[in-house]
């Protein structure tokens, strides 16, 4: 099985590679699954929905003739712009000051030290991104430019197709030259981007149980862009595909299991609003739904937590972790795609890995950073809990 798990992920990460949501890779991303399901004779669905399909050309800055390195944020709206620059760092500052039409607003400190969620994101949304969008919106300037704080690193640092501001992201170095010029009458704020509608969906793969209770595994395969995406989440996708393979062929299940590959976690989690709004009611089935996103580092350790569920079911969860004393129990964690189960009363139990944090978002985040022996560690413990689940109801499991 340690070689199932990883041609899955070596085929999505490697073979498929970047697959953010409205590309060509997405959509071959989600064939291979699609057929990983039926070749294994599961029940399959899919739920399809619009999104963009954007590429950037160029981006760039000019300051007194001088070109400056920038990355164009994701999704972002082409700009040819020139105006003043005026800086901001606190919510505070920003909100006292004037409009800024004409102007290029010049974002760091507090107000770039993190990536902002997008606005219609379903899962978490904290209200201090919600605020800072909203006076920028509300301010109107040409463009913007984020500093991301971490050296030598200009990730974007807004990725929303709703944000209606063309906007820029420049590495700390970068942004050290543009504070230390100030002020500036004129620079200049290139994108070059062009955005036309693609789709992407989510596959559903079931098998049916002796009755109607069913057990939820689920993980995102898009990832965002310049990223292969091994570890998040070629990595959960991988060992959805393989417990897939593995369940299916066994007749001695109580239970019933849907598999669940997630499309746009990384982009407003509009493959879990659409599956809410299909399938919410089926949720009072539910007795546990597992999620997996970045897993089997091999620097790393993984971890797992419970949500929303009962006392006996947190009790047997650490009995079985002793058994894989590598494995570590954690606190809870919201950003991901458990959060439409636990939100809704289904206990859920999370599986992560404390790792290497910086391959997140990265073109570094390759097959080299995954290990054999961490994807299978999971798996068996998988396998394991859900044994002990076998036999229980959703009024046991839950709160």
């Amino acid at each position: 099985m340690k070689e199932n798990i990883m041609n899955h992920l070596n085929t999505l990460s490697t073979e498929i590679g970047c697959r953010p949501v409205g590309t060509r890779a997405n959509q071959e991303a989600s064939n291979y699954i699609e057929n990983v399901f039926k070749n294994s004779g599961l029940e399959v669905e899919i739920q399809e929905f619009k999104v963009p399909d954007w590429q950037l050309i160029e981006a760039l800055i000019e300051l007194n003739d001088v070109r400056l390195e920038a990355k164009g944020n994701n999704f972002s709206k082409p700009c040819d712009v020139s105006g003043e620059i005026v800086p901001f760092c606190t919510i505070e500052e920003l909100a006292s000051s004037s409009d800024l039409e004409g102007k290029i607003a010049f974002l760091y400190g507090e107000l770039s030290k993190e990536n902002y969620v997008p606005k219609g994101f379903t899962i978490y949304n904290p209200e201090h991104h919600q605020q800072t969008i909203r006076l920028l919106e509300g301010k109107k300037p040409s463009a913007i430019i984020f500093v991301r704080m971490e050296k030598g690193r200009n990730l974007p640092v807004i990725n929303d197709w709703d944000f209606s501001i063309p906007s820029l992201t420049v590495s700390p170095e970068v942004g050290l030259i543009i504070k230390n010029s100030l002020p500036i009458s004129s620079a200049k704020c290139v994108i070059e981007s062009k955005r036309t509608q693609g789709k992407t969906r989510n596959i559903i793969g079931r098998v049916k149980g002796t009755g109607t209770e069913k057990i939820i595994l689920t993980a995102h395969y898009d990832t965002v862009f310049e990223t292969n995406g091994a570890f998040d989440n070629a990595s959960g996708v991988a060992l959805v595909l393989s417990l897939a393979e593995e369940i299916a062929k066994r007749k001695d299940w109580q239970t019933g299991f849907e598999f669940i590959a997630f499309s746009s976690e990384e982009y407003l989690g509009l493959g879990d609003e659409l599956y809410l709004n299909e399938h919410k009611k089926s949720l009072k089935d539910a007795i546990v739904a597992m999620n997996f996103d970045g897993i089997g580092q091999a620097l790393g350790t993984n971890n797992i937590t419970l949500m929303s569920g009962s006392d006996e079911l947190e009790a047997d969860l650490k009995a079985i972790k002793r058994e894989f004393p590598s494995v570590q129990w954690t606190a809870p964690w919201y950003e991901s795609n458990h959060y439409t189960f636990f939100s809704n009363g289904v206990p859920s139990i999370p599986f992560s890995c404390s790792g290497v944090s910086d391959l997140l978002h990265t073109s570094d985040d390759t097959t080299q950073w995954i290990c054999n022996d961490k994807l299978n560690e999971a798996y068996l413990l998988v396998l394991e809990i859900i044994k002990n689940l076998q036999g229980k109801t959703s009024e046991w499991t839950r709160r």
